[in-house]
């Protein structure tokens, strides 16, 4: 199910709310973010207890939340992700540090990065060539990512065109191996040109190959009216 959970990169950036006191004894906190994003703090009790008594306990601390859509409960590097839906809970991903490919002491132990590619996208009524650039940062010890970028782009069928894009992105990762992996997730672009703008929902998916600092990235991106784009770049990774 984790194709679904593509979606959260963006909502997890987004702050919480303050802090709040919770009566499940499953649970010592709750904190509510904008987007519907429920974030538990277990207490004991929940760590001994079994999948179908964990969605239960959930399902009693969301009741309290009618705006939650998702939850997410952490507890000393592990987490669940849960989906919320007309008061049922169903459990959309899992991670523990234990089994994670990726460490503290990995190639990809920087959160941050910044990403630079050549676009090359054809489909549609407008061919073009460009470039695009990203700054992001990795969540939940490297199993999403969340970014924002800018491109340039010419048409190649009309001169002295140029399409200025900025956009968000957010992908659920893959690893594979300790050396590549694989993406999934979401793109909403705004797209400015002489005349026009607008907004431009994307899927994208693609292979990362992890070198020493950073990784070469390539990726499909599928837009509206059947238009294709080929990335292909580097990525940094910033800090530790």
């Amino acid at each position: 199910m984790r194709p679904l959970a593509a979606l959260l990169p963006l909502l997890l950036c987004l702050p919480p709310l303050a802090a709040q006191e919770i009566s499940s004894p499953a649970f010592s906190g709750a904190r509510m973010s904008p987007g519907g994003l429920l974030r538990l703090a277990p207490a004991g009790p929940y760590l001994g207890l079994k999948e179908k008594e964990r969605r239960s306990a959930v399902e009693n601390a969301a009741a309290a939340y009618p705006a939650a859509a998702f939850a997410v409960v952490e507890h000393n590097g592990n987490g669940e992700l849960w989906t919320i839906s007309q008061s049922s809970a169903a459990l959309a991903d899992a991670w523990s540090r234990r089994e994670l490919r990726f460490t503290r002491h990995s190639r990809t132990a920087g959160r941050w990065f910044g990403h630079i590619s050549g676009q090359f996208a054809r489909g549609g009524d407008y061919p073009s060539n460009g470039w695009t650039a990203r700054l992001g940062t990795t969540l939940y010890n490297n199993r999403y990512d969340a970014a924002v970028s800018l491109s340039r782009n010419t048409f190649t069928n009309v001169e002295g065109s140029d399409v200025t894009t900025f956009g968000l992105t957010g992908r659920a990762l893959y690893p594979y191996t300790r050396h590549a992996g694989l993406n999934l997730g979401l793109q909403l672009d705004r797209v400015s040109a002489s005349g026009y703008s607008g907004f431009s929902p994307a899927v994208t998916g693609g292979v990362n190959v992890y070198l020493p600092g950073g990784s070469f990235d390539m990726s499909l991106t599928f837009g509206e009216e059947g238009r294709i784009s080929l990335l292909a770049g580097y990525t940094v990774y910033i800090g530790k």
